[in-house]
């Protein structure tokens, strides 16, 4: 990561569920411009990325296409495949990317996705989506399901040429679908107030929602992050120069904070870090108080002696401290 984080630290995530199945993510703080840099890249791959198992295929007994009738059954074959195309699944990691499961429903009644009786290793994450109604109790249906593991979408034209090419069964009722759980994200990047640096920082806030309930916005903004670092790490090269003083890593970033707290004479923390209103934050900065540590040497005398900081601002600031763990010196 940029040097940037010696004078704004590791930036921080904070999670808060805003409504059910939606979460929010802030990210505190970010280098000025890398707001948009990161959140259009992860928005992109969880909307194209989104790596989930869904139907994309259906073989129904005595039903030779989709404009075929069954009697006995409320819906039209059409009508079924489109309720099927709703079904969202999650496969074992070491399973097969296509799995085929036959099913049978008999007798009269709305049939769901709940009535699919599924093996182990695949779990059913949409759980009350109707599939069709029987209304002849003489009725059976037959059904093999088709379900893969993929991501960005499958159209028609595309499942078409691939059956060709496998030399298919020509009896497969074709679903084009496109594997993704989240309905919508959303974004927003504020600048925040310059500080001691002369530049500004972003606030990154993040907005997932899933449908979803066994999958939460917390896992599919993990996996995006994974899929970002994976690619990203392809640009690292070993035989070319990189000048490594600029960059450093989280773990590296921790072991230093770490030894600069041993070394007293060291500044580390900005007062950006403490959460002062920007009357109190820019008082300071004014009074060429910089850091956490030049703040934490000064008397509530001193700084009541200081323009624009009164005894409000010194209340503000000794609950900022406490927070911390810090104090003034008296």
């Amino acid at each position: 990561m940029l040097d940037i984080q010696k004078f704004i630290w590791a930036p921080k995530i904070i999670v808060s569920e805003t409504e059910v199945g939606t979460t929010k993510f802030e990210v505190k703080f970010l280098p000025r411009g890398f707001g948009h840099t990161l959140w259009n890249a992860l928005r992109r791959i969880i909307l194209w990325y989104d790596l989930w198992s869904a139907v994309t295929g259906l073989k129904i007994k005595w039903v030779p296409h989709e404009y075929h009738v069954v009697d006995g059954v409320m819906e039209n074959v059409i009508d079924i495949m489109l309720n099927f195309k709703k079904l969202r699944f999650k496969f074992d990691e070491n399973s097969e990317m296509e799995q085929w499961i036959s099913q049978r429903f008999s007798g009269v009644g709305q049939y769901a996705s709940s009535n699919i009786k599924l093996p182990s290793w695949i779990e059913l994450l949409s759980e009350d989506v109707h599939l069709f109604e029987i209304t002849d109790p003489s009725v059976e249906l037959n059904i093999d399901i088709r379900i893969e593991k993929w991501y960005g979408y499958y159209s028609i034209d595309y499942l078409r040429s691939r059956e060709k090419r496998e030399d298919a069964d020509a009896n497969i009722l074709l679903i084009d679908n496109d594997f993704k759980l989240v309905d919508y994200v959303k974004y927003d990047v504020e600048e925040v107030i310059e500080d001691f640096t002369g530049s500004t920082k972003d606030l990154l806030s993040i907005e997932v929602k899933s449908g979803y309930r066994k999958v939460s916005p917390k896992e599919i903004i993990m996996f995006a992050g994974e899929v970002l670092a994976s690619y990203a790490k392809l640009f690292i090269f070993d035989n070319v120069y990189i000048d490594k003083s600029v960059l450093i890593d989280i773990d590296e970033l921790e072991k230093e904070k770490a030894s600069l707290h041993e070394e007293a004479n060291i500044k580390i923390m900005p007062i950006d870090a403490l959460p002062l209103s920007e009357r109190t934050r820019n008082a300071l900065i004014k009074n060429n108080i910089l850091y956490v540590e030049d703040l934490e040497k000064k008397k509530k005398g001193e700084l009541l002696l200081m323009k624009g900081i009164g005894r409000k601002a010194i209340d503000e600031i000794n609950s900022s401290l406490a927070n911390i763990d810090k104090s003034l010196l008296g």
